[in-house]
């Protein structure tokens, strides 16, 4: 034993500070290690809370496409992964992830055959146009139609008429007369409470 000892004094100044230097950083590594570990599991796991389903002024558009389109079923936040596919091979975990990420507003749907009709989406002030000019030619490429509502337009039924009544229109138009039942004539109770009348 006493002859490696002896022979560390011979040694040049460089190594013999060179194999300190990486004893100590072992040392630490060793220390600090099992520390972090526990710290990382002693944090309190983050709970998701739930948040509103839907803004005010979507929740006042829904009611009010419900009340001009009857005969049709609304579907409200849909993923784009629901409506799109790419075209010519399998579906890889990125494409899904990048079409899932994407909400249409509202859709609506054919109770009898379950096609899409159309899509609606509702332009929000601060959204960027680029993106929605984007999000739309996918969305036409794949043979939907798109309705775009105005973020300055108000979410009462009479801009919803105005956005939708074609459909509505053709509809009416195809179906037989005798199953069609009359709108109810009386005012909403979301109608005026998410436009600002109250």
């Amino acid at each position: 034993m006493s002859h490696y000892f002896g022979r560390l004094g011979q040694l040049p100044i460089g190594s013999l500070l060179l194999a300190a230097g990486a004893l100590i950083v072992i040392g630490l590594a060793v220390w600090i290690v099992p520390r972090t570990r526990r710290s990382n599991n002693d944090r309190p796991i983050k709970v998701p809370v739930a948040k509103p389903f839907l803004t005010n002024r979507k929740h006042a558009m829904l009611a009010a496409l419900e009340r001009v389109l009857p005969m049709y079923r609304i579907h409200a936040q849909v993923s784009m992964g629901a409506l799109l596919a790419p075209e010519g091979r399998q579906l890889r975990a990125a494409d899904n992830d990048a079409l899932c990420r994407k909400i249409v507003d509202f859709v609506i749907v054919d109770p009898t055959s379950s096609s899409v009709v159309a899509l609606i989406e509702m332009d929000e002030r601060f959204a960027e146009p680029d993106e929605a000019r984007q999000r739309e030619a996918m969305m036409t490429q794949a043979g939907y139609q798109t309705i775009r509502i105005s973020s300055s337009d108000r979410a009462t039924v009479a801009t919803a008429q105005a956005a939708v009544g074609h459909l509505r229109d053709a509809a009416l138009a195809t179906a037989p007369t005798v199953t069609r039942l009359p709108v109810p004539a009386h005012v909403w109770p979301l109608e005026g409470r998410f436009n600002g009348a109250r």
